[in-house]
């Protein structure tokens, strides 16, 4: 039998869990703003959230997964998207002074990534990815604001 997830780890995973009204500002490559809503639900015996988003511009679709490595203490963070995006954040960190989960990738990965989530307040997530290209520059650049329902 596979033991539950530490309490604390848990907790960390609970605060992505719900509905959240979501406004993403893409300043690279072109900019624009959407919204739309992320939905958070705890699936596979309470071990993973899984984000499930509607509403996005074009029809786009986007599943993610987030969940929690013991022996490691990281969170890893699997998203899928319709337009055929696949990635893999493995090193999530989470710093409960701050409130925020950092995913970074490593210096030998194919894809160089930053993506840091920060919980302003219990309703309100704020996160900021940057992604590099294969020269040093920078190839996206977004921030989204989050505001969860009740």
């Amino acid at each position: 039998m596979v033991p539950p997830l530490p309490a604390d780890a848990a907790a960390v995973l609970d605060r992505f869990a719900g509905t959240w009204d979501v406004t993403l500002t893409t300043r690279r490559p072109k900019p624009a703003t959407e919204t739309y809503t992320q939905t958070g639900t705890w699936v596979l015996g309470r071990r993973f959230v899984r984000g499930d988003s509607s509403g996005r511009a074009r029809g786009a679709q986007e599943l993610s997964m987030l969940g929690y490595h013991p022996p490691s203490r990281t969170y890893p963070l699997w998203v899928f998207t319709s337009d055929g995006f696949v990635a893999q954040l493995q090193r999530g960190e989470w710093d409960e002074r701050s409130r925020t989960m950092a995913w970074k990738s490593g210096a030998t990965d194919p894809i160089q990534f930053t993506s840091r989530c920060t919980f302003e307040s219990e309703s309100t997530l704020r996160c900021a990815t940057q992604v590099k290209d294969g020269k040093g520059g920078l190839a996206i650049d977004q921030e989204s604001v989050a505001q969860r329902r009740r």
